[in-house]
């Protein structure tokens, strides 16, 4: 459990322990797995996205294109 990289996901793991049986303790680890995966397939299609489309992502997430942000001959100056 040292290498869980999220704490909610951490709490999720070590809720499984207070289950009533170990069939029902794996049932939830096994969910909580699936969770995990979703989380984490859903944060590497933003990268994916982001690569794909750089141009789009960057000038929505700065403000402008590459060039007007880091090119002195696009800067005006």
């Amino acid at each position: 459990m040292s290498n869980c990289y999220d704490h909610e996901y951490k709490s999720n793991m070590l809720d499984s322990y207070y289950w009533d049986s170990k069939d029902e303790a794996k049932k939830n680890i096994k969910k909580n797995l699936q969770e995990l995966r979703d989380w984490y397939e859903g944060e590497t299609k933003k990268y994916v996205n982001a690569i794909g489309s750089f141009d789009n992502w960057y000038a929505e997430y700065s403000g402008g294109s590459w060039e007007e942000n880091n090119i002195d001959e696009y800067k005006g100056g």
